[in-house]
């Protein structure tokens, strides 16, 4: 017995130093030092260095997320030296990186795409590894002078996972207008002037992980630098590479491309519809390819291109049809020094044709995303660098919707108004809110879309109770993927915008039927928003009632569990089902 008793204290001892060793190492993988360094040397050559020691704790460190790392490089312009490259044991034996495990392959955005089958991707396939194994990794990148047009950077402090020590250093000659600053933190930064070099440092410790969160924007501090003068010099120095006159390709592709469109509306909607189905859409950035584009006669003749080729090539053809349209450019913040770069923008095409603003994007059918995001960032014209004011859109969704029975089968008649900011620009009958109904009346009104239409509605009849899905939007809150989230999140959620949604339902009771969902009213007020839900079991009918409004499109993660709440009572099947049975 005193041997059992011995045994048992043993293993809860070895349980909890386990559990202390998990406790100490709760992250998979720890930062030991990690440091990043920019130069700008006079004759416009720049380098790029990067010094790492990462401890990995468990196997999914190891096996899936840290056992590789990857370098994108131009080799025409740039050249990579890997001046070391080792594994440290748990022991403390020391694992050379061997030759064969340097792969250089192409890199994956770039496939399909032959003008920039020139970019290579080194693949370091860290070696030794095991649970408390440290990978050393430092690497130079050198880039001639005259491929990048600027120093642009724009380096998230917070990383995969913990850092304990993170150096960053920039290095200009002195004399040049270099502007500064880490977002979203106060630490300050070590300034010094040293060989004619003006160099800026900073010296961050025990840096928490960066969340993994979907759908967030700018939460996460962040090192932004750049030696651009301003952002109209950063944007001209890609529109000076876009078509601004008038071709003869260009022009005998419009016209082929819109024949028989009978007004500007219908030809823009060709443009885009063209040129977002019959090119190939490469997922390279502009950083990737060196902030250069391609004519847009290349373009047409290899029929793919990158998201900013092919902005350029829609405006282009918007222009060769006399077609009012303009290349801007989206940052996700304004900055109140006027010195963003490159780095974080955003280019799409404003046009203006049939009275209405089109904001386009070549990936996409839909409105680009500046239309939701203007109102949180900036949007400046490429040509001029000037301010663009966008006029704000709404998404607020009206659904009156009329059910009634032939038998056993139930349909309904829906009058909608819709926004016209979520259906697709080559919509023109609002075909994915009108259910397939060929008959629907669609009818635009400003930046509403008014429709009729009939829709099925979804029965399932079981043991003698017939249960009916009550029919909404299907671009409404209940349909997104945020229903699905956690109950808490450790940062701010950002939604396209903030959800206005109202419906409300006359249900006829079938014959032979009673309607055995219970009368309810349900009202939820928070810092997130509001709902509201009622139902009505009359005579004959039921009336059912239902509301969601959001404060904001900024959810910060205090309100978040408000927002949950909300989503979680939206979707609560007991408010979006009715349940009939046999009298």
């Amino acid at each position: 017995m005193t041997q059992l008793i011995h045994k048992i204290i043993l293993l809860l001892c070895i349980l909890g130093s386990s559990a202390s060793a998990y406790a100490a190492t709760a992250s998979e993988a720890e930062y030991k030092k990690l440091s990043k360094s920019w130069t700008l040397n006079a004759d416009g050559s720049q380098e790029f260095r990067c010094n790492m020691e990462l401890t990995i704790h468990t196997y999914t460190a190891m096996r899936n997320k840290y056992g590789e790392s990857f370098v994108t490089y131009n080799p025409d312009y740039q050249t990579l030296t890997i001046n070391s490259s080792y594994t440290k044991q748990k022991d403390g034996t020391i694992v050379k990186t061997p030759d064969n495990a340097f792969v250089e392959v192409l890199p994956s955005s770039a496939a399909n795409a032959p003008y920039y089958n020139k970019l290579r991707e080194m693949v370091i396939v860290h070696t030794g590894l095991e649970l408390g194994a440290t990978i050393y990794l430092d690497y130079t990148l050198t880039t001639k002078a005259g491929y990048l047009p600027e120093l642009d950077i724009l380096e998230p402090i917070e990383q995969s996972s913990p850092v304990k020590e993170y150096a960053l250093s920039i290095s200009v000659p002195d004399g040049d207008d270099l502007f500064y600053g880490i977002q979203n933190r106060d630490d300050r930064a070590k300034v010094s002037v040293n060989g004619g070099k003006l160099q800026v440092s900073w010296l961050l410790k025990n840096l928490p992980a960066a969340s993994r969160a979907p759908y967030q924007r700018s939460d996460n501090s962040f090192l932004m630098a750049t030696t651009y003068p301003s952002q109209k010099d950063a944007v001209k120095a890609i529109y000076a590479q876009m078509e601004t006159k008038e071709s003869m390709p260009l022009l005998s592709l419009a016209e082929t491309v819109t024949a028989g469109k009978e007004n500007d509306a219908e030809k823009v909607q060709a443009v885009l519809s063209f040129v977002h189905n019959d090119f190939a859409h490469s997922a390279l950035s502009l950083e990737e390819t060196g902030y250069m584009i391609r004519p847009v006669e290349d373009v047409i003749n290899s029929a793919y291109g990158t998201e900013t080729e092919l902005v350029n090539l829609t405006q282009g053809l918007l222009n060769a049809l006399k077609i009012k349209a303009e290349v801007c450019a989206l940052y996700p913040i304004s900055n109140p020094d006027d010195r963003m770069g490159l780095k974080p923008v955003h280019f799409f095409v404003k046009a203006e044709a049939g009275n209405r603003t089109w904001l386009l994007n070549p990936n996409s059918e839909s409105m680009d995303k500046a239309g939701w995001q203007a109102g949180r960032g900036l949007v400046v014209e490429a040509k001029s660098g000037n301010a663009v004011d966008l006029a704000p859109v709404h998404a607020d969704l009206r659904y009156n919707v009329d059910m009634t029975w032939a038998g056993d089968k139930a349909s309904a008649t829906v009058k909608a108004d819709i926004p016209r900011a979520l259906i697709a620009y080559t919509d023109t009958k609002a075909a994915a809110f009108t259910a397939g109904d060929s008959k629907a009346k669609v009818q635009a009104s400003g930046e509403t879309v008014h429709a009729e239409f009939a829709s099925p509605v979804a029965t399932n009849t079981q043991n003698g109770i017939c249960m009916v899905a009550l029919p909404d939007a299907p671009a409404g809150m209940a349909h997104s993927a945020y229903v699905r989230g956690n109950t808490t999140r450790d940062c701010n959620l950002e939604l396209p915008y903030a959800a206005d949604e109202t419906y409300t339902y006359s249900v006829q009771v079938p014959a032979g039927k009673s309607c055995i969902t219970p009368s309810a009213e349900k009202s939820l007020s928070n810092t997130a928003g509001a709902l509201h839900i009622s139902i009505r079991n009359t005579q004959g009918k039921v009336i059912v009632e239902r509301s969601l409004k959001l404060h904001s499109a900024t959810i910060s993660k205090a309100n978040y569990p408000a927002f949950h709440a909300l989503l979680a009572t939206w979707v609560n099947p007991n408010y979006t089902m009715l349940m009939f049975k046999d009298k």
